[in-house]
């Protein structure tokens, strides 16, 4: 089985995706000319690309749950990952904060740390995305280890942001764009998937947290 992340990205997310593109194809005619289907196009890469922001928020947050359960004491988390709950204790307003580190207290506070990260996520692209794992697992640039690139990622959510704001004005999607993209995004999240399952194992031990997926 491959992550929980990546198993539900398959089995929930993109099948609404898929739907989309039968519906295209469906209501397609035959001949030369554009059918009137962009909302059908357009609708797939607001939920293909929706679908990749969730599938890369509960990723970390899975990750984030097997390093903790893994980790006996927080001095043996990426060195990333202390400073980034060292300076959420001493900025806390809280002057009871710290108490929360004592015994097992840091793993609940790494966790909710990472829940209120993720839920600060609003664009998903590389930048972004690189920062939030390298705060919470100690990947410093996650976007290096996709074969298209940071860029694919980067105009994918902009043609995203260009539909969400622009609507039926933004740039026209064809169908083979909307399948290249599909094709691309599977692509990237497995090897998203793959590299976290190897690193896991490199930081924390064990055995791999869930089975590499062959591309």
């Amino acid at each position: 089985m491959p992550s929980t992340s990546l198993s539900k990205f398959e089995t929930k997310m993109l099948v609404e995706v898929d739907h989309l593109i039968q519906s295209h194809t469906k209501l397609n005619h035959t001949g030369y000319g554009r059918r009137g289907l962009g909302h059908i196009t357009r609708s797939a890469v607001l939920m293909l690309c929706a679908s990749w922001e969730l599938y890369i928020e509960e990723l970390v947050v899975e990750s984030v749950k097997i390093i903790k359960d893994r980790i006996t004491l927080p001095k043996y988390l990426p060195k990333s990952v202390q400073k980034e709950l060292s300076n959420l204790v001493k900025n806390a307003k809280h002057e009871l904060k710290p108490l929360e580190l004592a015994g097992d207290g840091w793993e609940s506070l790494y966790l909710n740390h990472a829940n209120n990260l993720v839920g600060m996520l609003n664009t998903p692209k590389s930048a972004q995305i690189n920062v939030l794992y390298n705060k919470l697992i100690g990947v410093p640039d996650l976007s290096e280890k996709w074969t298209l690139g940071e860029q694919f990622i980067n105009d994918f959510v902009s043609a995203r942001g260009d539909i969400a704001h622009r609507g039926r004005d933004s740039t026209y999607v064809k169908i083979r764009k909307l399948i290249n993209y599909r094709i691309q995004i599977i692509q990237t999240i497995i090897e998203t998937d793959n590299y976290l399952a190897d690193y896991i194992c490199e930081i924390a031990g064990g055995n791999s947290p869930w089975r590499r997926r062959r591309q």
